[in-house]
């Protein structure tokens, strides 16, 4: 039997969660000593490194929800990171489109959030629409957020795992939690042995599985979506901003939507289905 380790902080999943969470226990407790505990062998591999790359404005939320606060904080602090180490961003803006007389009056709703979140947006019209982007359409007008962008969320998490391996956390890849108690002692996929002082649980879609293990959340199970987006073989000229449709507000979702990647190309979609398994993605890969 291995003897056991110990640890300040273990924090269970390395994709964008994790890692900015690593992050910020080791800048906050500088001699503790974080372990990372990733089951894949690179950082990334499921939702953070699956998702369409756009840092949102924080324009869709109700003023005094939580989610509205920290899109726009956020917003704010992830264009900061990239500029300090060099993460390559899209700064393009998006466009909000119109269909109808209805969806115009919805414009009217996203603008008075945005404003109350202290959000740059603006009402255009349609003339100005094609000043931005030529070959969208809008119905009267459309709303315009410039400080939307888009950016590489794996380049994001891999300048995230380089920062923590230099100020020495540990992060364990192809290393996952086999084990778990409540009182955080843990047993490793590979038979490693960690009593860890507090435990971050990141583990993204496996969440719900690692906080049952620990006597938490016990009536919750997550129910795993995916988005597939479609990219065209080739354009004629690249779009020059994300187009987004006027979303349902009475929903989650933002609607079929044209989004450019940090590379400049364009994806349609997503959909939004629910998966068969938590890492459903092609065929009948990763079941279980």
């Amino acid at each position: 039997m291995s003897s056991t380790i110990t640890a300040d902080f273990v924090v269970i999943g390395a994709g964008i969660m994790g890692l900015a969470m690593a992050r910020e226990l080791k800048a906050n407790y500088p001699k503790s000593k974080i372990i990372v505990l990733e089951k894949e062998s690179q950082v990334a591999a499921h939702a953070s490194g699956r998702n369409s790359g756009v840092i949102h404005a924080g324009f869709y939320y109700s003023p005094d929800s939580l989610k509205a606060k920290l899109t726009r904080k956020g917003n704010l602090l992830l264009h900061e990171f990239c500029d300090v180490f060099d993460v390559p961003v899209l700064r393009c803006g998006k466009l909000v489109v119109a269909r109808n007389e209805a969806e115009d009056l919805v414009l009217d709703t996203l603008f008075t959030r945005g404003q109350a979140n202290g959000v740059p947006v603006e009402l255009i019209d349609s003339e100005q629409v094609k000043e931005i982007e030529p070959r969208a359409k809008t119905f009267r007008r459309a709303l315009w957020s410039p400080s939307t962008s888009s950016v590489d969320p794996v380049a994001v998490c891999q300048c995230l795992l380089d920062q923590l391996k230099s100020s020495g956390v540990q992060v364990r890849l192809s290393e996952g939690v086999q084990v778990i108690s409540r009182t955080g002692e843990i047993e490793t996929t590979k038979g490693s042995r960690i009593s860890a002082g507090f435990v971050y649980n990141c583990a993204g879609l496996y969440a719900d599985r690692m906080a049952q293990q620990m006597g938490f959340g016990d009536k919750y199970q997550i129910l795993p979506f995916k988005g597939i987006y479609l990219k065209p073989a080739e354009m004629a000229s690249p779009l020059k901003t994300h187009v987004y449709p006027v979303p349902n507000l009475k929903n989650p979702f933002l609607g079929v939507h044209f989004t450019l990647t940090v590379q400049g190309e364009v994806k349609i979609g997503p959909t939004a289905i629910p998966a068969f398994w938590r890492e459903n993605y092609q065929g009948f890969d990763n079941f279980n």
